[in-house]
């Protein structure tokens, strides 16, 4: 499975959201930018060493992605934390 059911399902509900995330491709990932903006995405980053682009858009054109051959996994872009704040830091 190429997305957690859970994702799949909250993007089909509103499928006109626009939705940030990370696709994990097969390959270098530049090679895909094109294809991705013509799908409807905005691309925003890639990363060749993770294989993965950084891009959002509309709901439905991150579930039509997931026909794509060369797409390996979809999931959700987060903000990821790498240290606990202290109570004394501004958030």
């Amino acid at each position: 499975m190429k997305a957690r059911s859970e994702w799949i399902a909250q993007w089909q509900t509103d499928a006109q959201a626009n939705v940030p995330v990370i696709i994990h491709v097969d390959g270098d990932p530049k090679q895909y930018v094109e294809t991705l903006i013509e799908k409807g995405l905005a691309v925003t980053h890639t990363f060749r060493l993770t294989q993965t682009v950084s891009a959002n858009g509309p709901a439905q054109c991150v579930l039509d992605l997931l026909e794509l051959s060369w797409i390996t996994k979809i999931e959700p872009d987060q903000p990821i934390r790498t240290m606990k704040r202290g109570k004394n830091e501004r958030k």
